[in-house]
């Protein structure tokens, strides 16, 4: 199995993609208010100057009507001279005075407390000038006001502006969502392919397309490198699969090894012992293979091997595990062994299952196997002694096969001449 990615420590991260969206929103948003600021300041400071020489206009056309009252100390028609200023012009102060200082006409509609704090603050702005008839000054009128039409003014400059900011604000909000999106999408589909990359090791999935020139060069660069990395860890598996097979598989028979075979046959013990069953280990080995290697050449002991391992894979094989110890030796381990099952017409009907014939070119084997068997829990308790047990019982098989002459023939097949007959047998070639 290939190793799962190791994921380095992850570092403290000083910013994400959502915080840079919000501090470019918040910068745009500053600069709004501020340009918005700055221009109603600039507007007000306008409306200031405007309001100032408004009133001088106004206090020169009154100055130039109010000298014959000056001169001729009526009253009357200075008040009139003040009335006669339109009342939008917003004057709440106005007042006309002969050369020694003495009122002839006043006008006062200064509001008190702070609404009158406040117009003074905002706009109220006051101007005097002399009255002089012919180079001699014969009085002087004042004139306060203005905070109303500025006010007005100024309310309806707000409310443009107000609006004008929110309209800004809006695009402003819309276009910069839309380009932190768009350079941010990228980034969170790039990061969606590595979290599946590390999580569930899927080299398939690939960082989708960007509109963002650095972006898409980053994405074919990433992509280009997960295309190496899919096929290197396609190597890996393979070679992975090929030790495995190696360190666990026979080359020869396909079975599982020893190396395989002893934790399988742990794991079956402690299944029994879970569940209260019984299993039963068979172990065998061909009788007189050396003499057929010997006397047929190893390729026919090798087709030998291949054949009795088929047979043995395809014995029973929803209940039995068959493993090549070395040599011409086999374990064969059934789990569970049913309550109710005969241990012996089981071994009958596995040396019914090896025993057939095998054709190896113009020759026909006849195959001859010992086996022994040993029951758990009913011989042993322990994993070495059920395999020594099995093992012992399997050379006592060998020595009654022996002496019965049970053991591997040949003979040529029906277009292969004469019988080859019985193969000379010492007891140490069994």
């Amino acid at each position: 199995m290939s190793r799962p990615l190791r994921t380095q420590k992850k570092l403290p991260a000083t910013a994400s993609a959502a915080h840079i969206g919000r501090a470019l929103l918040s910068i745009s948003a500053l600069a709004i208010v501020i340009v918005g600021a700055g221009a109603f300041l600039l507007s007000y400071y306008f409306l200031h100057q405007l309001t100032e020489r408004h009133l001088r206009t106004l206090i020169s056309f009154a100055a130039s009507e109010s000298r014959s009252a000056i001169e001729f100390r009526d009253t009357k028609t200075a008040l009139e001279i003040l009335q006669s200023i339109p009342k939008d012009e917003g004057i709440t102060f106005a007042e006309i005075r002969d050369a020694s200082g003495i009122a002839l006409a006043r006008i006062d509609a200064r509001a008190d407390g702070w609404i009158g704090t406040l117009s003074t603050w905002v706009g109220n702005e006051r101007v005097g000038q002399d009255v002089v008839v012919e180079g001699r000054r014969i009085g002087d009128i004042t004139i306060e006001g203005g905070s109303e039409p500025m006010l007005r003014t100024l309310g309806g400059l707000l409310a443009w502006f107000g609006f004008g900011m929110l309209l800004v604000a809006a695009c402003a909000l819309a276009l910069a969502r839309r380009y932190t999106r768009r350079f941010t999408q990228p980034i969170w589909q790039l990061r969606e392919v590595v979290k599946h990359l590390i999580e569930d090791r899927d080299f398939s999935r690939r960082a989708p397309p960007s509109s963002l020139a650095e972006v898409e060069d980053l994405r074919s660069e990433f992509n280009v490198l997960l295309d190496e990395i899919s096929l290197r860890d396609h190597l890996l598996t393979q070679s992975n699969a090929a030790l495995r097979r190696v360190a666990y598989v026979d080359a020869l028979t396909g079975l599982p090894n020893r190396a395989m075979f002893e934790p399988a046959l742990q794991k079956t013990i402690e299944a029994c012992d879970r569940n209260r069953t019984r299993a039963c280990l068979f172990y065998l080995d061909i009788d007189a293979f050396k003499s057929v290697n010997d006397n047929l050449g190893h390729a026919a002991g090798d087709e030998l091997l291949s054949h009795i391992a088929a047979r043995l894979r395809m014995w029973r094989p929803q209940e039995t595990t068959a493993t090549r110890i070395g040599g011409d030796e086999f374990v064969v381990l059934l789990s569970p062994l049913a309550d109710d099952a005969d241990p012996q017409q089981i071994l009958a009907e596995l040396h019914a299952e090896l025993e057939v014939q095998i054709r190896h070119g113009s020759l026909v084997l006849h195959p001859s196997t010992s086996i022994g068997m040993a029951i758990y829990p009913d011989a042993t308790h322990g994993t070495d002694e059920l395999v020594r047990i099995a093992d012992q019982a399997m050379y006592t098989a060998k020595n009654q096969r022996y002496a019965e002459g049970r053991i591997t023939r040949w003979q040529a097949g029906a277009d292969g001449g004469e019988q080859a007959g019985r193969i000379g047998v010492n007891p140490s070639a069994i």
